[in-house]
């Protein structure tokens, strides 16, 4: 959120622009997207957002999200990308390069629209904070590695101008409309995106009240926007995708919330250790530094949505970038301010403070070199993908047995290949037999359990059966499911079913492995 806060001027038309100027101030800006560009190049392409896009085809070609479509997520996180598929096809460019053009859109928007409420209303108290938008840009853009482009990239993106609006207010500012029309707008879909990020914006509207001293900061029209936005995704989910809530819901209820990390696991993954040692630094280190409403907004914020990570429960990198993305804008802003303090005449301690400043930025970028680490972890298939290029037909049409999407996408657009299973994997099949095992079930819930089971084998025995997959995908990787209550390979899964094994032996090879996957042909092609 931290972006340029020089002040404003009537006069600033008649000076003339001098060329080092636009160097020192937009080079750099142009420098952060073209690192980013090289890093979405180099860096595997994010599985969820690979999904997401394949989602969007299939509904584009007419079948219907939660029918012929399973998706566990509420139907916010596939129409996210369904305009940008949609642009794709209009222009007959691949829907990666959209998605990913329109997200460098987004992030250079949303800082503009930041920056120029912060400048407006001076809530950096006059800091020039061109390098605090150089960071900020490079947070947006370059830190996301491997989850660039994730529902909480986007998130992130479209909330900046609600947290700005929240800090200018915290000075009792009063914003323009269309400031205020932008930040309910961005923290409405924020919040339809997941309902846990309505934490980030609670404890940040409550952090502006406390600021302000007036509790009607709560009560302001960018507020009651979001709730609107946010109640009307609501109705339109009962209504037009009822199928979400009478058949998925349920199963994610008795299958997917149960299967989670335990609290005390939560609490000290490695993106915990990394917020709560930023939290700690910016703590110590702002006390008479100046943006204190900024800062407080932006740690707020990102509470809330550490708190989401928390709750969540899953431990997934990607869940947890808006909450070290936020800290890591206040953890620069508390060093540049820090920096300004010490400029200040009359400012003693020169080379302790100086000692201090630079001890400041060498923490922020190992937090953020780390951060950057954690997000690019992902699972590498493109040797996989090399092998079925090299033996199956043009196009050819896949099936992944596997709990992991991460297998199945992003390899199948890759090759240039088709899905045709109705879901991302066999997650259903994971998790339900892991709480089997687990046992504490009562009988009704157990019945349930082995209810999903079953549907999703008969259902991934009618894709090999009636789609006639040119290719399968399985899993050979250790310990990735139960068999007979041991750990075993998706390969031996299918060896023990009897059906499965029936299915495969009869119509497929085996072409070759890689990347711990076996990759099955179908004999005839």
């Amino acid at each position: 959120m931290s972006i340029v806060s020089a002040p404003t001027s009537t006069a600033h038309f008649t000076v003339p622009i001098r060329r080092d100027d636009l160097l020192r101030k937009w080079l750099p800006l142009v420098v952060i997207l073209g690192l980013a560009v090289v890093v979405r190049h180099f860096v595997v392409a994010n599985t969820d957002v690979s999904w997401d896009i394949t989602l969007s085809e299939k509904i584009l070609d007419g079948q219907r999200l939660y029918i012929d479509l399973i998706e566990v997520n509420p139907p916010a996180t596939v129409f996210l990308y369904l305009p940008a598929v949609a642009l794709a096809r209009a222009l007959g460019w691949a829907p990666e390069i959209v998605v990913d053009a329109l997200v460098f859109l987004g992030a250079l928007v949303s800082l503009g629209i930041s920056s120029d409420i912060l400048r407006r209303y001076r809530s950096l108290d006059n800091l020039n904070g061109w390098s605090a938008a150089f960071f900020t840009l490079a947070v947006l853009t370059i830190l996301p590695a491997q989850t660039f482009g994730e529902r909480e990239h986007i998130a992130l993106i479209a909330v900046l101008p609600a947290l700005a609006v929240l800090a200018a207010r915290a000075k009792s500012a009063k914003p323009l409309l269309w400031h205020c029309l932008v930040a309910g707008a961005g923290a409405g879909v924020t919040i339809c995106i997941k309902p846990h990020f309505a934490l980030a914006l609670v404890l940040a509207a409550a952090a502006a009240a406390h600021y302000s001293r007036s509790w009607r900061t709560l009560l302001v029209m960018e507020n009651w926007m979001a709730v609107a936005i946010a109640a009307l995704y609501g109705i339109c989910v009962v209504i037009f995708c009822r199928a979400f809530i009478t058949d998925v819901m349920p199963e994610v209820v008795d299958v997917y919330l149960p299967v989670r990390l335990s609290l005390v696991d939560s609490l000290i993954s490695m993106p915990v250790i990394l917020w709560t040692g930023a939290i700690l630094v910016v703590l110590g280190l702002s006390r008479g530094t100046g943006g204190n409403a900024v800062r407080l907004v932006l740690l707020m914020a990102s509470a809330g949505f550490a708190a989401a990570f928390v709750i969540q429960g899953k431990g997934w990198g990607y869940q947890s970038y808006p909450m070290l993305a936020l800290v890591l804008i206040a953890l620069d802003l508390t060093a540049a301010f820090r920096r300004r303090a010490a400029e200040q005449p009359g400012e003693r301690g020169g080379f302790i403070s100086i000692c201090a400043i630079v001890a400041l930025y060498v923490i922020l970028y190992v937090i953020a070199a780390w951060s950057f680490a954690w997000f690019n972890v992902a699972v590498d298939t493109r040797a996989a993908a090399a092998l079925v290029r090299r033996v199956a037909p043009p196009h050819p049409s896949i099936v992944v047995i596997s709990d992991d999407g991460a297998l199945g996408h992003p390899l199948v657009r890759m090759v240039g290949g088709r899905w045709i299973s109705s879901s991302m994997g066999l997650w259903v099949t994971l998790d339900a037999t892991a709480l089997r095992i687990g046992g504490g079930l009562d009988e009704a819930t157990d019945r349930r359990l082995a209810t999903y089971l079953e549907a999703e084998r008969q259902r991934l025995i009618g894709e090999i059966r009636d789609g006639k997959p040119d290719i399968i995908i399985l899993d050979q990787r250790p310990d990735r499911i139960a068999v007979d209550g041991h750990g075993a390979s998706w390969s031996e899964w299918v060896k023990a079913d009897r059906d499965l094994s029936a299915l495969a032996a009869a119509n497929y090879r085996e072409a070759g492995s890689a990347d711990g996957l076996a990759v099955l042909k179908r004999n005839g092609t």
